[in-house]
């Protein structure tokens, strides 16, 4: 968490390497911080690997009275970017546990999912080497039979 200031920015890069869920936060009462998701979006997209989850937060849900960005434009934003899209209150737990619930369960999905190509792709591997393994012993064996 470096709240997006910039004096961070060349360190966060290195965490996106390894990231596996990450989670967009942004201030519903503050526009600026709105539009710096697409910032931070291009970065993970650019330094994160393919399969990283992301959700969109907008923080502060309770300050209704002092909104900037509407829950239709937070919506939108999450959607060009194929995130799932809460609004949350960190002030009264609103949504702050559904939040992280959704990323975890997201990278728990990737993560299965990753193992299952994995196994399949082994499973290929070992089925072509039993075959080929069948393949020379048949020739060996039909190399023996000729040379007697």
């Amino acid at each position: 968490d470096t709240a997006g200031q910039e004096r961070y920015q060349t360190i966060t890069k290195q965490y996106y390497r390894r990231a596996q869920g990450i989670v967009f936060v942004y201030d519903i009462t503050n526009m600026p911080s709105f539009q710096h998701i697409a910032k931070w979006a291009c970065d993970v997209d650019e330094y994160a690997p393919d399969d990283v989850q992301t959700i969109l937060v907008g923080n502060k849900a309770d300050e209704e009275f002092s909104r900037q960005v509407t829950k239709d434009q937070g919506k939108k934003l999450a959607e060009t970017y194929g995130m799932e899209f809460f609004e949350a209150s960190a002030s009264t737990s609103n949504n702050i546990s559904e939040s992280f619930i959704r990323v975890t369960e997201l990278v728990l999905q990737a993560q299965k999912r990753d193992v299952k190509d994995l196994l399949g792709s082994l499973d290929n591997y070992l089925d072509r080497a039993v075959l080929q393994e069948e393949k020379g012993s048949q020739d060996n064996h039909a190399q023996r039979t000729c040379a007697c």
